[in-house]
């Protein structure tokens, strides 16, 4: 995780400098919400990178994270249990930025892999598990900019693991993006 604030932090400090005339790329990062098999992933982040090839398609890295801990106690016994699941993506964004350069609606498909772990403890039993399986992720969302090259990225989409028991999950994030 270190690494992943000083790689975002470079690019943020480099992309400072030449954002103002040129649309090369952007950065974001911030809050993603998942629910999956009716149950709320609250705690969640995610950091993505987009190369512009043109000015409707760009090449998407996205990574993230989302988290759930839940402590019950049933019959006196305390059970305590920590889901994580983290994905590394990459895939094609699709841009209507000829419309309006200050609201741009965007669509994308991203491929790669959800790692997931899960861990439960009680009653003197301590289990743990992990998987690492395929993901595919469709989303859109709305770039809203602001003056220069700051602006907030809104998206909604459907993130698909290809395990054993596939399933979809809905997610939704909100974040700052950096134009360069």
């Amino acid at each position: 995780m270190p690494r992943l604030a000083v790689f975002v932090l470079g690019t943020v400090l480099l992309a400072g400098g030449s954002a103002s005339a040129q649309d090369r790329g952007d950065v974001s990062g911030g809050y993603r919400f998942l629910r999956s098999d009716g149950v709320n992933f609250g705690a969640g982040w995610y950091v993505d990178v987009a190369g512009h090839v043109t000015d409707v398609v760009s090449v998407v890295g996205d990574i993230g994270g989302t988290y759930k801990s839940v402590t019950e106690t049933v019959q006196g016994i305390t059970i305590s249990a920590d889901v994580k699941l983290h994905t590394f993506m990459g895939g094609a964004r699709f841009r209507a930025a000829m419309l309006n350069p200050s609201i741009v609606p965007f669509g994308q498909v991203l491929f790669g892999a959800g790692n997931a772990r899960a861990s439960a403890s009680g009653g003197g039993i301590s289990i743990s598990e992990s998987a690492t399986d395929g993901a595919m992720m469709l989303s859109g969302g709305v770039d809203v900019n602001g003056g220069g090259s700051l602006g907030v990225r809104v998206q909604a989409g459907v993130l698909r693991d290809f395990s054993d028991d596939a399933s979809n999950a809905f997610t939704f994030s909100i974040g700052a993006k950096i134009g360069f």
